[in-house]
């Protein structure tokens, strides 16, 4: 009896000292990622939003207690295990162009928020458009600023260059995203194991590339991540024209990781030929404790609402496939289902790719 009281004392005295141990397996440790581009006026519709919408957000955010924290001590919990606030969002914003630094980090400091701004050393040097300089960079990641790889270039990595066979492919890669570093590290920025993949496409041996390397990637899908996100391939919601609207705004930064018992490798690159005929198909298997089974839904690109196949509803395995075949270029599936009781959501995405070729 005196083991047993030792042992249920000492039980006791581990749960308490690990935060995360005690949260419900249904709400584990996860933060939302948001990804921006053009905060401006005159950019495209497509990858902007205006400064009175993004206004708007950082609002939202502050008057809902929202805690903004850093993109790599936010990852580095995850992984770890560690425990995190319910309601941590993380600001990422792509390409590096000039209205992150005229509009999004005079407002960001203020509020003494940090963000991670991803770039292309390339496109900074050969002064490729509306970019931000080395300057303003470290200007920036002076005021509490991350910046990361984006990638040498803003290439495709899933595709190959003409006359590259797959090794070849992989090998310039890995060269490239050592690049990308050492000279960010030159203009005297500090290195992260972080990548944000260009255009949010990604395939199998690229993300090969990622763990061999110990990095971690950021897609352009939506979803939350949790501790059994695939961390070569993370997602944000994007904030951009529709999808930046504020009436979806508060459910998207309040979604939880989708409860998942197993999530296969899948490769996003379809065969164009293949996929003209039929749209893919994609199984999960869900932890249906967590979640009613009758209530999880999906959707595709431009079809919206999909039916909900259970192969195995006790097991929890759900298979998820568009009637019709996907148009070409970047479509996703969308899973999501209500959390019980709480008025909130918990949320998934798998991007899809149709090219026209592998090779660029």
């Amino acid at each position: 009896m005196k083991y047993l009281v030792l042992f249920f004392f000492l039980f006791l005295s581990l749960l308490i000292s690990d935060p995360a141990s005690c949260r419900d397996a249904c709400n584990p440790p996860h933060a939302v990622f948001l990804i921006y581009h053009h905060v401006s006026n005159d950019t495209p519709s497509s990858t902007s939003v205006t400064p009175d919408v993004f206004d708007r957000h950082l609002e939202y955010l502050e008057l809902n207690g929202f805690r903004i924290l850093d993109l790599p001590s936010v990852v580095h919990k995850i992984k770890t295990g560690q425990d995190l606030p319910d309601s941590v969002v993380v600001l990422t914003f792509d390409d590096g162009y000039e209205s992150v630094y005229s509009e999004v980090f005079p407002r960001l400091k203020k509020r003494g928020w940090p963000f991670t701004v991803f770039v292309c050393p390339d496109a900074i040097d050969q002064h490729e458009g509306p970019v931000l300089n080395w300057n303003q960079l470290r200007e920036m990641q002076a005021g509490g600023a991350t910046v990361a790889s984006h990638g040498l270039h803003h290439g495709f990595m899933n595709r190959r260059r003409a006359q590259e066979d797959s090794l070849l492919h992989i090998q310039r890669l890995e060269s490239e995203l050592k690049e990308a570093n050492n000279r960010l590290a030159e203009e005297h920025l500090t290195t992260h194991p972080l990548l944000a993949y260009p255009y949010g496409e990604y395939a199998p041996d690229v993300q090969g590339v990622i763990a061999r390397l110990g990095w971690t990637a950021f897609g352009q899908q939506s979803g939350v991540v949790g501790p059994q996100s695939d961390f070569t391939r993370l997602p944000r919601f994007p904030m951009a024209a529709e999808f930046a609207a504020l009436e979806n705004f508060g459910i998207k930064i309040s979604s939880l990781p989708m409860p998942m018992v197993n999530l296969m490798g899948v490769d996003p690159n379809l065969d164009p030929q293949e996929a003209a005929k039929s749209a893919p198909s994609l199984e999960l298997v869900l932890n249906t404790t967590c979640l009613n089974a009758d209530e999880v839904t999906a959707f595709a690109s431009k079809q919206g609402a999909i039916a909900c196949n259970w192969l195995d509803a006790e097991g929890g395995v759900l298979q998820i496939q568009a009637p019709n075949p996907l148009p070409p270029g970047r479509s996703r599936y969308n899973v999501t289902a209500p959390v019980p009781g709480t008025g909130r959501w918990y949320w998934f995405s798998q991007k899809w790719i149709i090219g026209t070729d592998h090779q660029y």
